[in-house]
């Protein structure tokens, strides 16, 4: 009712004006002229758009032909004016929007004012002129994206993919080396050839490069050796003989029944020497690719990396850059962590590359192991590098790219070419939950090696120093709540071997092991020496437990541990927002 009371004040309001200036001798006729004119206008606009909406329609149901597009075009352009042109060409630039939009459009049925041919021919001609264009992408984003979709369900299903060339049942391969081949480089039917002739040729080959790689007692100089073989080379190549007549038909006939399906023949092209350097050449390549195609990750995320003198494979994804992450093996340089598509560039990267060890603070040295500190929110770069690292090896990690509130603290093992990474620990540099590390790696190459449970007593002993009790952030994965529980058990069995007194205080344990108190009583309970008695908790104290545990440390060599007086550190001030 409000609406229809605006629409009521407003045409009171043009009654008025238009009875006001009624004393001008024609003002009345032009109004209702106008009025008259605007809704012929309006008309007109709403025929162009059902007649171009049914002409769109038809197109994408194939009801019309090019004839026939030509044929309403005339129609339109016959029966078109000049201001319903103007309006058609804002139409025209408007519709494909709306067709995006409105997928689910129904058209007006035949013998409405759209079967009399009103319309616009500049809209048809926008229209013609932008539909194909727009369907061909859209074609062709369909076609890739369905073409890769197969691929992968393909290869869930465990679908073996066939050789694309006619006739071709998989088997064998150009290299003689493969029982199978997939692509059309290693199929022996593409190069003319039968599985039996390819092998044949291999070891051919190989008895050829064995001979040749046989050394006598008087073995002439290299430079001798080379003039030899250009001698030879060019005492073949003049055995060229010129194609034959019937050499030249049977290579005609054989391009029009296969055309592109087959290899073109090449015997008496060129010399026997050549074509035998020329076929060495591809049965390289179709090996090359046959083994990059097994190792090609169809699913997505890195298998391989590469680390320094490690090759490691991959336990999880890790959220890097769909060009890296589509690549079976990363190249990660071993200083600054910077990653690389192939060899070449990482070793082209390490040429340049400066750096020796992390940046950041050294704050612990002894002998060759040391930790640095590492500001999030000075060396991001370092840091995103470094969280991308670990999420291929942990389950539960979320932190990527918003480093800027954490403090890394990474432990390298040191020799004459640098500070290698060990693994790292990150912590909140303001946390509510006094929480002494956020996420914790130890790199696999590294692993039963000690240096978890040094990374671990770390971290507790930057809270002893802080003079907090601190705590991993919750959840654990498996192997962090395995190493913690060794860790914090290893702690207690030796407290307790020193304790003598007959009561004890789980408040003083945790001030002397700055490990929290909820911490302690797990792991009491899971060693089954925490005791619930006439009403009170008793600490049973056994004696089993602490001898072996005692034994065990003797009896380990090399036992790897954080000596107190080698930090050099001192607690950062609280940041204030």
């Amino acid at each position: 009712m409000l609406a229809m009371g605006k629409r009521k004040n407003k045409e009171g309001s043009d009654n008025e004006t238009s009875v006001a200036e009624s004393d001008s001798p024609v003002s009345l006729e032009e109004s209702s002229s106008s009025d008259e004119d605007r809704r012929q206008t309006r008309q007109s606009t709403r025929d162009v758009t059902r007649a171009t909406n049914q002409v769109l329609y038809m197109r994408e149901r194939g009801a019309l032909s090019p004839r026939k597009n030509l044929n309403n075009k005339r129609k339109f352009s016959e029966s078109s004016s000049s201001d319903t042109d103007a309006e058609g060409d804002i139409r025209a630039r408007k519709r494909p929007r709306k067709l995006s939009i409105n997928q689910n459009f129904r058209m007006p049925k035949s013998g409405s004012k759209s079967d009399t041919g009103e319309g616009s021919s500049k809209e048809n001609e926008s229209e013609e002129a932008a539909t194909p264009a727009a369907k061909n992408v859209e074609d062709g984003g369909k076609k890739r994206l369905s073409k890769i979709n197969a691929e992968k369900q393909m290869h869930k299903d465990g679908v073996e993919l066939k050789c694309p060339v006619p006739g071709c049942d998989s088997l064998g391969h150009f290299t003689g080396e493969f029982s199978k081949h997939r692509t059309i480089w290693g199929c022996p039917l593409y190069h003319n050839m039968t599985a039996q002739d390819c092998t044949a040729a291999t070891e051919k080959i190989a008895k050829e490069e064995e001979k040749n790689g046989r050394k006598s007692l008087r073995q002439a100089s290299p430079d001798r050796i080379k003039q030899q073989k250009r001698y030879n080379a060019k005492e073949l190549r003049r055995q060229r003989r010129e194609l034959l007549p019937e050499q030249i038909e049977r290579n005609r006939q054989h391009r029009e029944e296969f055309h592109k399906s087959r290899e073109p023949l090449l015997d008496g092209l060129t010399s026997q020497y050549d074509l035998d350097l020329f076929r060495k050449a591809q049965m390289r390549a179709a090996e090359d690719m046959e083994r990059s195609f097994e190792g090609r990750n169809v699913d997505g995320g890195v298998k391989k990396i590469e680390l320094g003198r490690f090759e490691m494979d991959t336990w999880y994804s890790s959220p890097y850059p769909e060009e890296y992450s589509r690549l079976p093996k990363l190249y990660i340089c071993e200083f600054c962590l910077k990653y690389a598509k192939s060899v070449t560039i990482l070793r082209r990267h390490m040429a340049k590359c400066i750096w020796r060890h992390p940046p950041g603070d050294e704050i612990y040295r002894k002998e060759n192991i040391s930790v640095f500190e590492v500001d999030g929110k000075k060396n991001k770069i370092y840091c995103q590098n470094l969280c991308l690292l670990a999420k291929l090896f942990l389950d539960h990690k979320t932190l990527y790219y918003d480093v800027e509130p954490f403090l890394f603290y990474i432990m390298t093992e040191n020799n004459t070419t640098g500070c290698h990474v060990v693994g790292y620990f990150s912590k909140e540099k303001n946390s509510f939950l006094n929480y002494n590390v956020s996420c914790i790696l130890t790199l696999p190459q590294y692993m039963r090696k000690g240096y978890g449970k040094m990374i671990i007593d770390f971290s507790y002993l930057l809270s002893k120093t802080e003079e907090k009790v601190g705590s991993p952030e919750k959840p654990l994965s498996d192997l962090g709540l395995i190493s913690y529980r060794s860790y914090w058990k290893g702690v207690l069995l030796k407290y307790l071997s020193t304790f003598d007194s007959s009561e004890i205080s789980i408040k003083d344990i945790s001030q002397e092991t700055a490990i929290n108190p909820y911490d302690i009583v797990s792991t009491l309970q899971s060693m089954s020496m925490l005791k619930y008695w006439k009403g009170k908790h008793l600490v049973l104290k056994r004696q089993d437990l602490i001898d072996e545990f005692l034994a065990k440390q003797s009896a380990k060599k090399n036992h790897k541990t954080i000596d107190p007086k080698c930090l050099k550190w001192t607690p950062p001030a609280p940041e204030t927002s």
